[in-house]
């Protein structure tokens, strides 16, 4: 008789209880991996955006940097502006990751700010 309690009535209750003790901490800890996963994400997100803000302000120094030094050879061999801004694309073909029209955008901002910077010291 003994037997046929334990094996029938406290055997099952037993199995039962422990499954749903696994069963919810499994689904604590999955919770918490979930948290955790999301929280990871959005820090990939954030380094990944810097990282793309770092290398955009890197490409944008370099087409400045490249423009001012086509604009001195510019002035030292009397170059044209079409063919300034064709030498410029030349130089920096490749180095940067930005587009075609991201670039002519800071190409002519750097050549307003030379131009300022000339005016300044002209007048």
């Amino acid at each position: 008789m003994k037997e046929l309690v334990i094996n029938q009535i406290i055997v099952p209750i037993l199995v039962a209880v422990i499954g749903t003790i696994l069963e919810v901490a499994r689904r604590q800890v999955k919770s918490y991996l979930d948290a955790k996963k999301e929280l990871i994400s959005k820090q990939k997100e954030a380094l990944e955006q810097s990282m793309g803000t770092e290398q955009y302000n890197k490409d944008k120094q370099t087409i400045r940097e490249t423009v001012m030094a086509v604009e001195q050879l510019g002035k030292e061999f009397n170059w044209e502006g079409t063919f300034k801004h064709s030498k410029v694309l030349e130089l920096i073909e490749g180095k940067t990751g930005l587009k075609e029209d991201e670039i002519f955008n800071i190409i002519k901002a750097g050549v307003a700010e030379i131009n300022i910077s000339k005016n300044k010291t002209t007048a």
